[in-house]
């Protein structure tokens, strides 16, 4: 099959892809100090309410300084983009919420890698909806992801059943697979990311706010909480980095690249995760607080991320799309505006 060229922001695009994975990576050790923090000051508490209460204040915080930056677009919002930013809070929200819940079920290592099956999802659906099939370049590109995963995650295939937890983090992977997909049709491209992005944080520091207030066993916690110092530093770094740096690139950049590829790209976040766990938790202990200890550099972290990272390169330099995506209908200039 004759293979087209690829879109003049392709290259851009990617590398910010890959940045919004590093900042993700970022948020993992992050997060896990807010919740020990919150469990330390609120013993009473289930970490339900603390995954919660961090996730509203995280996008909620984000979702506010984005109308701040983008009311001017935000008089003009379009439905197109209502409907986006709503269907991404809806999955992105959704699927965060079950794969927490589904992590108090389930081993870390084994929740790690069935999150990643949305790298499979994606290509079975255009095969399924485009009635086309994933190309040899991508399946092996694919295969080097999966056995970099396996190795990094340690997975115990003892372990690995179909149970409550194993249940809910594949039911994630669906919902991330349909944020992906959100974000790569044609008929959202000219959509400007700002308006989408404040819609879309919005919709999911309402959802973890739902998950607060129903797990809140005493309504002085939240009272407590705010007393809590040292939260907010990290709540800022969650914010600024985790939040508003690393969705706006993906909802920005992720239109000018196939949502297969995309997907392998996204893999990149348990390799970000696992360099961060190597020196942050220490900095972060001393920082608020608590007992939080770094992760020692293994030899299934460089296997691993190497074998992901291989995969992507070996994607990039070999695997251009050889069909039609989004990315290759360049928007009108003025739509660009404010993005």
């Amino acid at each position: 099959m004759h293979q087209r060229a690829r879109s003049p922001h392709h290259s851009k695009a990617v590398i910010g892809l890959a940045l919004a994975c590093l900042f993700w990576g970022l948020s993992f050790p992050v997060s896990k100090a807010l919740t020990m923090l919150y469990l330390k000051a609120m013993p009473e508490e289930s970490s339900w309410f603390a995954t919660g209460l961090q996730g509203a204040l995280r996008f909620l915080v984000a979702g506010f300084v984005m109308v701040m930056f983008s009311w001017p677009e935000l008089r003009s919002l379009k439905s197109h983009e209502l409907w986006q930013g709503t269907w991404l809070g809806v999955f992105g929200g959704t699927g965060m919420i079950l794969q927490i819940d589904g992590l108090a079920y389930t081993p870390a290592s084994t929740s790690s890698f069935l999150t990643q099956t949305y790298c499979i999802l994606v290509p079975i659906y255009h095969a399924i909806v485009a009635r086309r099939l994933p190309r040899p370049i991508q399946l092996v590109a694919t295969a080097g992801v999966i056995a970099g995963i396996m190795i990094l995650s340690k997975v115990d295939w003892k372990q690995i059943r179909i149970g409550r937890g194993e249940l809910e983090t594949l039911l994630s992977t669906f919902f991330f697979t349909g944020q992906i997909l959100v974000l790569d049709a044609r008929r959202f491209f000219q959509n400007r990311t700002k308006v989408v992005s404040s819609v879309m944080f919005l919709m999911t520091g309402l959802a973890f706010a739902a998950v607060a207030i129903l797990a809140n066993h005493d309504f002085a916690s939240y009272k407590l909480a705010l007393r809590i110092s040292g939260q907010f530093s990290l709540i800022g770094i969650l914010v600024l980095f985790c939040t508003l740096g690393s969705f706006n690139l993906m909802n920005r950049c992720q239109k000018y690249i196939p949502s297969s590829e995309a997907a392998l790209i996204y893999t990149l976040e348990p390799v970000s995760t696992s360099l961060f766990a190597t020196f942050l938790p220490a900095l972060l202990a001393r920082l608020v607080g608590i007992d939080y200890y770094n992760e020692p550099v293994t030899l299934t972290l460089l296997l691993g991320g190497g074998l992901i990272l291989s995969a992507n390169l070996f994607m990039q330099v070999w695997g251009n799309t050889p069909v039609a995506h989004a990315g290759e209908t360049p928007a009108p200039a003025e739509t660009h505006k404010g993005n």
